[in-house]
Formats: structure tokens, sequence, C-alpha cells
């Protein structure tokens, strides 16, 4: 076996453990996520409406 196939085949067993060990949110996860952190958002974004972002005075846009 190549050096390339070898780099190769540990790369895919690699991205194969970590799909494995860490698997993705369901669409009920993600919307009790958003419905938990409501509040923040809305605490987020009312701080943003009164003060801004940091970076207002630094966009050149």
């Amino acid at each position: 076996m190549s050096r390339f196939a070898v780099h190769r085949a540990v790369v895919e067993e690699s991205a194969a453990k970590t799909s494995r060990e860490k698997p993705r949110a369901t669409e009920a996860e993600i919307q009790k996520w958003v419905e938990e952190n409501r509040e923040a958002f809305a605490a987020y974004d009312a701080y943003i409406d009164a003060n801004g972002l940091f970076s207002d005075e630094l966009r050149l846009f």
C-alpha cells in the first residue's frame, strides 16, 4: 500500500470515528435549544439595538 493510500485510509477512519462520536442534532433538538434560549436571544438583540455592534465604527461599508 502506498503512503498516500495509508494516509487516506487513516483520514477516512478518523472521519468515520468523529461522525460516530458526534451525532448531528435532530430538528427537534434544535427547536428545543432555540426555545430554551429565546430569552437570551431577545436580550442580546435589545443590547445591540441600544448599543450597536462593537465593530460599527470599524466597518468600511
